[in-house]
């Protein structure tokens, strides 16, 4: 099974950074729209936001990578503990999550 990567416009996302969805068969999922949203919200100045469902589309587990400049000079523990208080309510129900994040 392949996941498909699919770019979300900037009509669609209300900002001028990309926003990537990886879903099965190019679909965005529910869960994906949402995180990508919340993250969206946090990071408004994000140059990049990557959401994949990992879980094979039970919603159970994400991938999320956030390159915003939020994250200058902060260390990668910092970066992760800030994208989990984002999606605190979302993690509740996840199995997983797997955080990368970068400057631009």
């Amino acid at each position: 099974m392949f996941n498909v990567l699919r770019r979300i416009t900037k009509s669609t996302i209300s900002s001028s950074s990309s926003v990537w969805l990886r879903s099965n068969g190019g679909k965005a999922v529910s869960g994906e729209a949402r995180l990508a949203q919340l993250l969206r919200e946090r990071f408004p100045e994000a140059t990049a936001i990557e959401i994949q469902d990992i879980s094979g589309g039970c919603g159970a587990m994400y991938e999320v990578w956030v390159e915003a400049p939020d994250f200058k000079g902060l260390k990668r523990i910092k970066q992760h503990q800030m994208i989990t208080e984002t999606l605190k309510e979302e993690i509740k129900d996840m199995h997983g999550l797997r955080i990368t994040t970068s400057v631009p």
